[in-house]
């Protein structure tokens, strides 16, 4: 399962505790659960908006896992729905915890955005930058 769009899953993807530190699904499940309530296949299914794909049964294994860890810190909790037919699913909802990470973590990606975008443009500015190329 390719977890990061063209990329090889890393170390510390999903995981840490520092807002950016390979944090990305944690970042699109709480994002996707702000829509509403979701169990983790309709996740990964709606994680295709942001060109993610999962791809494999022992992936599916490491998005669960993930949610484990998110329950654990109190950003998501979640239930058993019994209802209709088939199997039991697991529930997942965003807490006020949660929400309130995924703001820190958007305040994150905000500042890193503007932080790259001077680099760029002081890269841009550089007089030896033609040397390079």
């Amino acid at each position: 399962m390719s977890l990061v769009p063209r990329r090889r899953m890393g170390r510390g993807f999903g995981m840490g505790g520092i807002p950016g530190s390979g944090q990305w699904l944690e970042g699109y499940i709480l994002l996707l659960l702000l829509r509403g309530p979701s169990h983790g296949y309709d996740l990964t299914r709606a994680m295709g908006d942001f060109n993610v794909e999962f791809i494999g049964i022992g992936q599916m294994g490491t998005l669960y896992r993930i949610l484990r860890q998110m329950e654990d810190k109190g950003w998501l909790i979640s239930e058993w729905n019994t209802v209709g037919n088939g199997a039991p699913r697991r529930i997942y909802k965003i807490t006020d915890d949660g929400r309130k990470h995924l703001n820190v973590y958007v305040d994150h990606l905000k500042n890193m955005k503007n932080r790259i975008k001077d680099f760029v443009e002081a890269y841009e500015k550089s007089p030896s930058k033609k040397d390079i190329r």
